[in-house]
């Protein structure tokens, strides 16, 4: 009992101790840091002399002032419109520069502020595609944001139509900044399924494996004057190799089994048909291992709400919702091949996940085909089957 009371003791003593040492362990005050929210990476004013890189040799002097391949602008919020009852957000300042890497913007970032720089609490990454364009310097980049260790790995990325920087300078019409609206829609991801949104840590993860990857994209609309998240942009090999849109991008995240929710439509006798998705369960299988024409066939089970058709229909018989059933699956898996198809033809890009697939259930076949993946996947068959079930269909008189 008294072994018990001395153990209690020492952490007691222990607790005191820890809570007397600890404090800001880099002795900054909050007002004098400056917490990046937003990253957006254009190219420079030198980007097409990235190939005069690989002519400086190891012992010769690089010319800064004349080496700008990236154009880096930080997005911060201002800290003296946050406290107590001034609201949660503040509006954006942002710093722009130039320079040959990201380390250095980072010196000449703060070149410019008074205050300590801090990237624990970046919430979005903006790349602009005139960046992916150029992969080597694309690597640079993302080799920068692997390795340094205060950088949070979990922020959003998008990829910007146009310069990034100007969208760190968009003022959203609900949101006092950038960052908060674009993460916000992807915190909507469940109520809309083209936007697909991804981390840091998930797109280096995915390039890591063949250099592909597929990033939520972003484009401003200049009619509207406002900003749009919708459809992906397909990486391949590091570089951009195009785009799917909103439609595409939605059966994408179908076949991928990445959907957390969003709304199908079918159209009934002139009147449209809302099918809210709530769950999904895919299982891919491989139907044929000819290495020459390997077969998949994936299978969807979806299951949710009829949300909307029209007044005068009853839809309480069976019939009426097994025939709505199969009207949903053979929409939805018409779209899915067709998606599934264009992945195949248009960009030789396996976003869907049979690599992945092939690699964990069957190594031996996957051994015969990884150093070839993109040919085979580009002439492989994909079949979708759909099992739609309408569980709830509302409340009606």
């Amino acid at each position: 009992m008294k072994a018990n009371k001395k153990i209690i003791l020492l952490l007691l003593i222990c607790c005191l101790i820890c809570c007397l040492m600890s404090g800001c362990w880099d002795k900054v005050e909050i007002d004098r840091k400056s917490f990046i929210s937003t990253i957006a990476i254009d190219t420079g004013k030198d980007i097409d002399k990235e190939k005069e890189f690989k002519k400086i040799k190891p012992n010769e002097q690089i010319q800064e002032e004349e080496l700008k391949k990236l154009s880096i602008t930080y997005g911060f919020p201002d800290i003296s419109e946050l406290g107590p009852g001034k609201g949660g957000t503040a509006k954006e300042e942002f710093v722009t520069v130039g320079a040959y890497s990201m380390d250095d913007a980072l010196e000449e970032m703060t070149a410019r502020t008074s205050r300590s720089i801090h990237f624990g609490h970046t919430k979005l990454l903006i790349l602009s595609e005139e960046l992916l364009y150029y992969p080597e310097t694309f690597k640079e980049v993302l080799d920068y944001l692997e390795r340094k260790p205060s950088i949070n790995k979990t922020m959003k990325v998008i990829v910007s139509k146009g310069k990034a920087e100007h969208y760190v300078k968009y003022k959203p019409i609900m949101e006092k900044n950038i960052e908060t609206y674009i993460t916000g829609l992807m915190e909507n991801s469940n109520r809309n399924a083209s936007i697909l949104p991804i981390t840091l840590n998930e797109l280096l993860s995915l390039l890591h494996q063949n250099g592909n990857a597929i990033i939520p994209s972003i484009y401003y609309n200049k009619a509207k004057n406002e900003v749009n998240l919708s459809g992906v942009a397909m990486i391949k090999k590091f570089k951009l190799d195009g785009y799917l849109n909103e439609i595409e991008t939605a059966g994408l995240e179908l076949l991928r089994g990445k959907l957390k929710g969003g709304k199908y439509t079918i159209v009934r006798e002139g009147h449209p048909v809302d099918f809210e998705i709530s769950d999904i369960n895919r299982k891919i299988a491989l139907v044929d291992k000819d290495v020459k024409k390997l077969k998949f066939k994936v299978n969807l089970k979806l299951e949710g709400s009829l949300e909307g058709y029209t007044i005068q229909e009853e839809v309480f018989s069976d019939s009426k919702i097994k025939e709505m059933e199969k009207n949903f699956n053979d929409s939805i898996e018409k779209q899915c091949e067709k998606v599934a198809r264009i992945t195949q033809e248009k960009f030789s890009i396996d976003p869907i996940g049979f690599r992945e697939y092939i690699e964990k259930f069957h190594p031996y076949l996957y051994k015969e085909v990884k150093d070839k993946w993109d040919e085979v996947y580009k002439n492989a068959n994909i079949d979708v089957e759909v099992d739609t079930k309408i569980r709830r269909i509302g409340i009606t008189k």
